[in-house]
C-alpha cells in the first residue's frame, strides 16, 4: 500500500510555497521596517531616492531586509517540504 496521497502533488506544493513567499514577504518587510524604526528613531529608508535617509542608510536597510527575507523563506520552505513529504506528497527533485 502507497502512503502518497493524491491530491498533494507538486504542482500544488509549488502554489503553496509562492503564496506563503509572498505573505512571508509583506511580514518580513513590516519586521525589518519596525526594527529599524525603533532602533534609529527615524523612518525606514525605503525610496533610495529621498533627500531624508543617506545612501549608506538605504543600503544597509535593503541588506538587512534580503537578508532577513530570505531566511524566513528558507526555514518556512523547509518547514512546509518537511510536512509536505510527512503528509505523503510528491515533492519537486530539488527537495527530494
Amino acid at each position: 500500500m502507497s502512503n502518497k496521497n493524491e491530491q498533494l502533488t507538486i504542482k500544488r506544493f509549488e502554489i503553496l510555497e509562492l503564496i506563503a513567499a509572498f505573505g512571508i514577504s509583506l511580514v518580513a518587510k513590516e519586521l525589518v521596517k519596525k526594527g529599524w524604526e525603533k532602533t534609529t528613531q527615524t523612518p525606514a529608508p525605503e525610496n533610495p531616492y529621498s533627500s531624508r535617509a543617506s545612501v549608506k542608510e538605504v543600503i544597509l536597510f535593503s541588506v538587512s531586509l534580503a537578508l532577513v527575507s530570505t531566511g524566513i523563506k528558507l526555514l518556512t520552505r523547509n518547514k512546509l517540504a518537511k510536512q509536505w513529504d510527512k503528509m505523503g506528497g510528491d515533492l519537486p527533485k530539488t527537495l527530494e
